[in-house]
């Protein structure tokens, strides 16, 4: 079985120059995986610890010894300056660990030190789908709950200068709804026709807007043939939009856990990528997402 995400691995591990990962919060599986990826060649890790975690001497000792490691009197603490030190450039990379992610959210979102761009901040689930012939990406599963018009363009030319980043010009993105055809009835299709017009229009550039489509019409390009509809990102889709929160997350999880894929998750459109796999994300799944961050961590965003 081929692993696309090896490339991006290699391309991060021949790169002399390591990106400096702020770790916050981390618990014993995040420190294991963290160290992996150091010996990888993938980043290199500071600590930012909580002394009130359980576990908590544990842990420390077993990352103090030639690693920054940091100690704080709570994880609000040791939120708040990972955020500040990725601010102000001391790290470029935000991991989360055993946190609740509204509480490494609300430092990342601070208007004096945060890492806010002007962006909307996104979530990027980046599949490796067995059945499909390359990566890609799903969006928005995991942030943006039900996206406006103007949001749903936000989340969609994130994912597109994701993309670009990984060396994908022009990317073909399906904006995703049950049928082909605008429908007032239902909103996700008249989202998706106003922003495959923008597109059209040159409002949003860099990539091949294509909508109202459904998933399989995008995933397989027989079942396009079949049905008669013609479009170049039929069969070839690069980002799969979803019309909400909901929706990419079923489509992740079930790409996942019933089509075997292998998966790297991160937030998009701050001024440094942001990690928040979940706690039980798999050795694995938090290495693809620190490799991935690793490249885009020069992504223009976030200049």
């Amino acid at each position: 079985m081929t692993n696309r995400f090896k490339a991006i691995i290699d391309c991060v591990t021949e790169h002399p120059i390591k990106k400096r990962c702020a770790v916050v919060c981390p618990d014993k599986k995040t420190v294991e995986a963290m160290l992996e990826a150091e010996k990888m060649g993938l980043i290199e890790p500071v600590f930012y610890m909580n002394r009130q975690a359980e576990g908590y001497q544990e842990i420390l000792a077993s990352v103090l010894e030639g690693h920054f490691t940091y100690t704080h009197e709570s994880r609000e603490k040791a939120a708040e300056n990972a955020v500040k030190d990725v601010h102000l450039g001391k790290a470029h990379i935000l991991l989360k660990g055993n946190l609740d992610t509204a509480i490494l959210l609300k430092q990342v979102v601070n208007k004096e030190y945060g890492l806010l761009t002007g962006r909307l901040i996104s979530h990027i689930a980046l599949l490796d789908v067995p059945a499909y012939h390359k990566l890609i990406i799903v969006t928005d599963g995991g942030m943006v709950t039900y996206p406006d018009l103007v949001q749903l363009r936000g989340v969609l030319e994130n994912a597109v200068s994701v993309m670009h980043v990984f060396g994908i010009d022009k990317p073909k993105v399906a904006c995703l709804a049950a049928v082909e055809k605008v429908n007032e009835r239902m909103p996700e299709t008249v989202k998706a026709s106003a922003l495959k017009e923008m597109n059209q229009k040159g409002e949003i550039s860099g990539c091949i807007v294509e909508g109202p489509i459904s998933f399989d019409l995008a995933f397989i390009k027989q079942a396009a043939e079949m049905k008669g509809y013609q479009s170049p990102v039929a069969g070839d889709a690069d980002i799969f939009l979803v019309p909400d929160l909901v929706s990419g997350n079923l489509l992740s999880k079930a790409l996942i856990y019933a089509g075997g894929a292998s998966f790297a998750g991160l937030l998009a459109g701050a001024a440094a990528p942001v990690i928040v796999t979940s706690r039980s994300s798999t050795k694995e799944e938090k290495i693809n997402s620190i490799a991935c961050s690793a490249l885009l961590s020069s992504w223009p965003a976030q200049s």
